[in-house]
């Protein structure tokens, strides 16, 4: 498929269904939207369905070099992945909280997804801006756990839930959480992925394996920014103790071990007071057509000239994606490690202790000196 023009293909929906497709490249994508570095995306109109949809696909620079082909093929595979997973729990019809795939092409040469185009604005360009109103601030913060709740139920973990990843549409006051291209399937080891200091503790260590609630401290971090109007990148000491409230609603998320953590459901109904619907999750029905999907990915990997053996993603190393500051920010906005009251709280008992240490010295030469 050319650059700009069209010609005839197929995709295949999240049910499996082959549809014929003619797509044309009418832009690019807007500057807010999430990108991975070795994937590209644009947007295309389907000449044949009429719709206009957004395309990721393999970035075709880095494709002389094994390994980023592979990493980019896996960064492809986790946007189908989870969209394939959302709309078969959805019985089709995927959230408004969460972005829609509606088709990809699993060829090798030329792999792609259809998503729908993402609603609204990110919330890193918003924040630019303008806080949410009061009254939208409600709508956002369900919104977002709604969006971890279908997750959950679809046993994916986001891994780069961030302001870049989390869109407000203001005219629908909803939320939308889209950017796969790091997301896995819980109980999968962890790696070492996403942006600070947006992670979590155990996924920047990449150790043990992945559980919804790595996504719950992302997405605590990206509510108490929201609703409380600090920088989170400024770095330092969370003040969650200077707003009582949240700190009452966010108990618990900043634990420093998933386990610790509470469910997104019991989050869920602190902030709505409510219960939370049920849910069905993956059954035995759905868990064959993950086996395909692995299978698919080794047979990319072979044509990459990789060996399937080998990870594909980047080890150690958390991916971080150096962007300018704003126009009349002032100052460039950083990544510190953003560490909240319950995972820094033995730091200060230490500092405390020294310095009563040295009081308790200096006490004792003064009283030596003057008798």
């Amino acid at each position: 498929m050319s650059e700009n023009g069209s010609r005839d293909g197929v995709y295949t929906t999240p049910h499996r269904e082959e549809v014929p497709c003619r797509l044309l490249r009418v832009g690019p994508v807007a500057p807010d939207v999430p990108s991975h570095p070795l994937l590209e995306y644009d947007l295309v109109r389907d000449e044949i369905s009429g719709r206009e949809l957004l395309r990721v696909r393999v970035d075709a620079s880095g494709r002389e070099r094994p390994r980023e082909r592979v990493r980019a093929f896996a960064a492809l595979d986790n946007e189908i992945l989870a969209g394939v997973r959302v709309a078969r729990i959805a019985n089709g019809s995927p959230p408004p909280e969460l972005g829609g795939l509606v088709g990809y092409h699993d060829d090798p040469t030329e792999p792609f997804a259809l998503l729908e185009p993402y609603r609204g604005e990110s919330m890193d360009l918003l924040a630019r801006r303008r806080q949410l109103f009061d009254e939208e601030q409600h709508a956002f913060r369900e919104g977002l756990l709604r969006a971890l709740s279908w997750l959950r139920s679809c046993e994916v973990v986001h891994r780069d839930i961030r302001p870049r990843t989390v869109r407000w549409d203001t005219a629908r006051r909803s939320v939308q959480l889209c950017g796969f291209a790091h997301a896995t399937v819980a109980g999968t080891p962890r790696t070492a992925v996403g942006t600070e200091p947006w992670t979590s503790h155990e996924q920047r260590k990449g150790t043990g394996v992945c559980d919804p609630r790595d996504d719950l401290w992302s997405a605590g971090l990206v509510l108490f920014q929201v609703l409380s109007g600090h920088d989170v990148e400024s770095g330092g000491l969370l003040p969650v103790e200077d707003f009582p409230g949240l700190a009452v609603e966010l108990k618990g998320v900043f634990a420093r071990t998933a386990r610790d953590r509470p469910d997104v459901d019991e989050l869920l109904s602190r902030f709505s007071g409510g219960a939370v619907p049920y849910r069905r999750g993956i059954d035995t029905r759905l868990r064959p057509g993950h086996a395909r999907f692995e299978e698919s990915r080794d047979r990319k990997r072979i044509a990459a000239g990789f060996s399937p053996s080998e990870p594909a993603e980047a080890p150690s190393t958390p991916l971080r994606e150096e962007e300018p500051a704003p126009a009349g920010s002032g100052a460039p906005r950083t990544g510190g490690d953003v560490r909240p009251p319950e995972a820094r709280r033995p730091d200060h008992l230490g500092k405390l202790a020294l310095l009563l240490l040295v009081l308790v010295g200096a006490a004792v030469t003064l009283f030596a000196y003057f008798g």
